[in-house]
Formats: structure tokens, sequence, C-alpha cells
């Protein structure tokens, strides 16, 4: 399980993050909400030791993960989806993959699961990254993740300028990743309905704080709504 606890996080004077506390379990899709600029993407960076926290603990199955590398986490079983995407935009679909392997024991190979998952890539495995869809970038971030074989998957904000088709697509994965896998699924996320319907449990960011959280089917969606068109 992961375990956010009073998580703190300032860039100069300004306070980012004011004691944000969540948590995901296996099998788990837990999805973080909220207006630009309230400090969603910083927690996610926190989470992954991409920023480091003023204050508070990151812990993964009991361990306390709070100062630990990227790639320590990385090795410990997180894997990470930026804003953005961020792949190689002149390494084919393959290199792209083969980069997760960085942390990944000795003579890893991509699992050939991920081609499952998103059969697209295996037919562009020599294709340059940057010559892919917008759609077909997102799932090779996401393939690109996976092939780290993480047991938490870390995704900031997957269906940003995606067509409905692939996001479908992506929900799918998503799902069947947390429900079938019992994968645990934090994600980062600007469109509510979608991800009501993908989500076990919400938690809604207001100004650096979780101002609502708790289980997706028990919210109160007109709440909800209020916090994220204020």
């Amino acid at each position: 399980m992961l375990e956010v606890r009073d998580l703190t996080l300032s860039y100069g004077a300004s306070l980012c993050l004011r004691g944000v506390s969540l948590a995901v379990a296996p099998g788990e899709v837990h999805a973080v909400l909220g207006r630009n600029g309230v400090g969603k993407s910083s927690l996610l960076r926190a989470v992954m030791g991409l920023e480091r926290v003023g204050g508070g603990a990151v812990a993964w199955d009991g361990r306390d993960m709070t100062r630990l590398a990227p790639a320590e986490r990385a090795r410990g079983g997180f894997g990470y989806v930026p804003q953005g995407r961020e792949i190689f935009p002149f390494l084919s679909v393959q290199e792209n993959l083969e980069t997760a392997l960085a942390a990944a024991p000795r003579g890893a190979r991509v699992p050939a699961e991920v081609f499952d998952l998103f059969p697209v890539l295996r037919q562009f495995l020599r294709r340059r990254g940057g010559d892919l869809s917008g759609g077909q970038q997102q799932q090779l971030a996401i393939a690109r993740a996976l092939s780290g074989r993480p047991r938490l998957l870390i995704l900031d904000e997957p269906t940003e300028g995606i067509q409905p088709s692939v996001i479908k697509d992506i929900g799918r994965v998503i799902r069947h990743l947390a429900r079938d896998q019992g994968m645990a699924v934090l994600l980062v996320e600007q469109y509510f309905d979608w991800a009501r319907d993908l989500s076990d449990r919400i938690s809604v960011m207001v100004r650096g704080e979780v101002a609502l959280s708790g289980e997706t089917a028990s919210l109160d969606t007109e709440a909800v709504r209020r916090l994220l068109t204020v």
C-alpha cells in the first residue's frame, strides 16, 4: 500500500503542498482532481521522488521511501507516466520501452503483456516515438512505465490531448491493471466523469490541500463539481 502522510513541498517561498495525506491500496484506483495550479502534479512528482519534500512521509508497503531517489523508488515498484508523456522522440518504440529496464534486474526484457495491452505498439516497434500520434505516444508512455513491472502506477493526466477512442482504451487498461492484476494506481485527472467511472477513491485538492476525499461511490458529486469549478 502507498501511504502519503502530511506531505509539504515548497518552491522557494511558495508553499505548494500543505500537509497532503492519502493512501492507495493494491487493486485500487485513486484519482486526484482539482483545478489547474493546485499542486496535483507536484504531489505526484513528490511521491516519485522528483521533488524534495519539506515534511511528511511517503511509504510503500510499510517501507519509508521519503528520502529515496527516483531510481530507487522505481526498483522498489514505482512506475511513473509524467504529464506530457516525455517519450524520447528520436528513439524507436522498442528503444523507448527498453529505457524502463534500467531499474530492472540484469537481463530483463520488455514484458510481452504490454503489447497485449497496447497492440498498436507491436506494429510500430521500429518507428520513432516522435512520429507517433498523441494517443499512440500516451500508450507508449504507459507501456514504458509498465515495462519496469511496477506494483504502483502513477499517471499524470493520462487523457490530456487524447482522442476519445484512445481515452476509452486507456481506461480499460487501467481498470484491468488494478482489478485483475492487483496493481495500485494513483492518477491525476481533469475530467471528473472519466475519473469517477474509473476510480475507487477520489481526492480533490484546493490550494495545495486535500479539501475532500473518500470512496467514489459515497462522495457528493455536486460538492466535487463545486470544488472543481470555483
